[in-house]
């Protein structure tokens, strides 16, 4: 074998023949098998293959009369989803898609509260351009509301330039419009996604997050939102009486009703001073109790028998409104225990000064 950079001599002065069988070319034979297989291919190409088995003929359909079968991965451009019941668009101007476009052919602003000119999640304005979108699909993928989808719709072709940078009200699609082309990927994400939009609803004051085209949904909400302003608060309406046999409710504690839980606590004190009582290391007698303890005993037996006595006249009298009214079952025995307790805290104090009087005699 000659190995590379090789020549090849011709001697000079001699002619080299080529011997080939032309016979069936000087007879035409070559433009006639030549023929054959230009009428082959031309016959064959009016058959339509009905699987992949067949290679002859022609893998086409008869458009625009016949639409492909388009896959629901298929992704040619990007569509906005708004609720059917409800109108409420999915979008809620996160710019997630915005910033992950590579050709940053999307622009959105977000939508502000007129009153107090807070972000609000919704979206005023969404554009894109779709003469430099790519159709990566990028935008679909990382929106977290499921609110921009890629379209199958493929026949965009026009002269006029302009009609291809898209606002939001061409872009707009009803979700029942994405589950009949995408039925399967729909399924997959269709209550998260109604799931957020029912959060977002509520965020979103008087019409914002509409559909811009929805007119009659618009009218309907802003007339549902002006009967609610003219309807009388439930704040302003009369409390009506409680049911006679309703139970008492708590009310608020008149001054002699308070008087009477000071000395019921006053008492209770004055109880255990006095049963506190030890013996002198000298006499073995009890020391005194101090005259503040018996003081503050006194004045809580005959507060607390004022309140027995102005409770019971209360039960006695009428009331204003014909019914009678009665002190609460707690106060009532705040005042009693009170009583019980005072008479106790003077029992013991007459106790301890007999027994004084017995010991000096």
């Amino acid at each position: 074998m000659m190995e590379p950079p090789f020549e090849i001599e011709i001697p000079r002065g001699r002619v080299i023949e080529v011997q080939r069988d032309d016979s069936r070319v000087r007879r035409g034979g070559g433009l006639l098998r030549g023929m054959a297989v230009i009428w082959k291919h031309w016959k064959e190409s009016f058959r339509l293959n009905r699987s992949y088995s067949q290679i002859h003929g022609t893998f086409t359909i008869q458009y625009p009369e016949e639409k492909p079968r388009i896959p629901e991965a298929y992704r040619n451009m990007p569509i906005l989803l708004y609720d059917d019941e409800t109108g409420h668009e999915l979008c809620t101007s996160c710019f997630q898609c915005e910033r992950i476009c590579p050709p940053q052919v999307i622009h959105m602003t977000q939508a502000k509260d007129p009153a107090t000119g807070k972000p609000v999640p919704a979206v005023a304005e969404f554009i894109i351009e779709y003469d430099a979108c790519m159709s990566c699909g990028f935008c679909a993928e990382v929106c977290p509301f499921d609110a921009i989808k890629m379209d199958h719709e493929f026949e965009l072709s026009t002269d006029d330039h302009a009609q291809l940078t898209v606002h939001k009200a061409q872009l707009n699609r009803p979700i029942s419009y994405y589950a009949s082309i995408a039925p399967t990927m729909w399924a997959e994400v269709r209550e998260s996604a109604l799931k957020k939009l029912q959060g977002n609803i509520r965020r979103r004051p008087d019409v914002i997050g509409i559909a811009p085209h929805l007119t009659e949904r618009i009218a309907a909400r802003r007339a549902e939102l002006a009967a609610q302003a003219a309807a009388p608060s439930p704040a302003a309406e009369p409390a009506s009486p409680p049911a006679p046999s309703a139970p008492t409710e708590a009310r608020k504690l008149t001054p002699e009703e308070k008087a009477a839980k000071l000395a019921a606590i006053r008492a209770a004190k004055a109880a255990q001073a006095g049963d506190g009582v030890t013996p002198s290391a000298e006499g073995g007698t009890p020391a005194e109790a101090p005259p503040a303890d018996d003081k503050a005993a006194r004045l809580a037996a005959i507060r607390a028998a004022n309140a027995a006595k102005k409770a019971a006249a209360t039960d006695a009298a009428p009331a204003a409104t014909g019914e009678p009214t009665t002190p609460t079952p707690a106060d009532d025995k705040a005042a009693r225990l009170a009583a019980i307790r005072a008479a106790n805290a003077a029992k013991r104090k007459q106790a301890a000064d007999s027994v004084d009087t017995e010991e000096g005699s």
